[in-house]
């Protein structure tokens, strides 16, 4: 995209996106009464949760691609920080950036992303939470009305007035590294047994 088309592209994505939620009918459960948190969720989800916390004081992981300049513009005129990185780019860095704002803020990882394969959990959701000390809480939606994409991911966008159910799990906790296998059985076995309660 053209550098001086940027800023209108912005613009517009985030009104389309502020008038796609206000059609939207969200039915939450669990949603944690304390942050910060690490909100981790699969990288299909991603406009409906960004739509869900719209507003709210949080830092969210970007690709450093170009893909995800497309994501990165609008997310933050929707008031979200934006952290660019990934396991792939600048992974270091922005773990850095992540772990600055854990200390205040929660943060959001799609830990499957940025190019999968569906599903994958890179490590970087669990080094989060280790080293800043705080819970990861897997989040997991559904909606009776949406477009899915022809991408690796199958990624979801929702239909106007769609119904949009948003289950958040239980603190899963990483206090040391011999930790992490049994948190990522966790988080798995939350996003499966979601899956099915949807």
């Amino acid at each position: 995209m053209a550098e001086y088309w940027r800023p209108a592209f912005n613009i517009l994505a985030c009104a389309l996106l502020r008038l796609v939620k206000a059609t939207l009918r969200f039915e939450v459960k669990n949603q944690p009464e304390c942050e910060p948190v690490v909100y981790g969720f699969w990288h299909r989800n991603q406009i409906y949760l960004g739509l869900l916390r719209m507003g709210d004081p949080m830092a969210v992981m970007v690709s450093a691609s170009q893909d995800g300049e497309l994501i990165a513009g609008p997310s933050v005129r929707m008031g979200y920080t934006v952290v660019r990185g990934s396991s792939s780019r600048q992974g270091s860095q922005a773990l850095k950036e992540m772990l600055r704002y854990a200390k205040t803020i929660s943060v959001a990882i799609t830990p499957d992303g940025p190019r999968g394969p569906m599903g994958t959990v890179n490590p970087g959701l669990f080094h989060i939470a280790l080293l800043a000390k705080i819970p990861i809480v897997a989040v997991a939606c559904a909606a009776d009305r949406e477009w899915i994409f022809n991408s690796w991911d199958k990624f979801r966008f929702p239909k106007p007035f769609a119904r949009v159910k948003v289950l958040y799990s239980n603190p899963i906790y990483v206090r040391d590294k011999a930790d992490i296998p049994e948190a990522e059985i966790k988080f798995r076995k939350f996003m499966a047994d979601a899956e099915k309660e949807f």
